[in-house]
């Protein structure tokens, strides 16, 4: 019976240890989360720039994100996982990045600001 209990154990705590070494390995950094930024405000753009006559105003678009993004994001790093903190005006937006993916910390989604910014 302990000798059961004793193996689900080693199992459980080399579980978790692999899990750790695994999110220590694959904790986004910046530059990671600048591009998740900056890929969802130019696929932004481009959905609001459908005509063809305003490609020129969406490539513009595009670099201005660039820019933009640069100076709006900050990153703590705690090793297993990193915090990103999106600053617009609007509010200050924060997400959990582990495993390679970024969870939002809030209910509000910031692209309801940029959607106030229509082309249409």
């Amino acid at each position: 019976m302990f000798s059961i209990v004793r193996l689900v154990i080693r199992i459980a705590v080399l579980m978790l240890a692999l899990m750790l070494v695994l999110a220590y390995f694959t904790n986004p950094d910046m530059n990671a989360f600048k591009a998740e930024v900056k890929s969802q405000l130019n696929g932004k753009v481009s959905d609001q720039t459908n005509d063809p006559s305003l490609g020129y105003i969406a490539d513009m678009g595009v670099e201005f994100t660039d820019q933009i993004v640069e100076n709006l994001v900050e990153r703590k790093n705690f090793y297993l996982c990193s915090v990103f903190t999106v600053s617009l005006p609007e509010g200050r937006y924060r997400y959990l990045g582990a495993y390679h993916t970024f969870y939002p910390l809030q209910d509000k989604d910031p692209m309801e600001y940029i959607n106030r910014f229509n082309i249409h």
